[in-house]
């Protein structure tokens, strides 16, 4: 079975912080894998790490053969990310949001046309 998620010694900190330390995981191709834990723990930085979207402090990552920094566009065409919260500033208008988005993908859909069916 194919591995499609390999991290290796993944660790993040925050200045004196360990947010993340030294995780190993692999996950499987069609392997449901969660990662449970309190608030605080870091899930999500991990996640963010994984995806590329954040920088880790150190490891190794690997997500469908890509490497989440280098490939981040061609990773970005094959998997769906649902972030926790996003990093936007307050002020920042949907057709901006949408323009950026739609930048990461080799085929987006018309986004001025969505905007314009839900009134947006």
């Amino acid at each position: 079975m194919q591995t499609v998620i390999h991290v290796e010694q993944l660790s993040k900190s925050y200045s004196n912080l360990l947010a993340v330390d030294n995780i190993c995981l692999s996950v499987k191709r069609g392997t449901a894998y969660g990662l449970p834990g309190a608030n605080g723990t870091g899930k999500s930085t991990t996640i963010e790490c994984i995806l590329g979207t954040k920088n880790a402090d150190s490891g190794n990552v690997s997500v469908l053969g890509c490497h989440p920094k280098k490939d981040r566009r061609r990773l970005f065409q094959r998997v769906d990310v649902q972030f926790q919260e996003g990093d936007y500033p307050p002020e920042i208008k949907v057709s901006e949001l949408c323009e950026e988005t739609a930048c990461l993908y080799k085929a987006p859909a018309d986004w001025k046309k969505l905007c314009e069916q839900f009134g947006i």
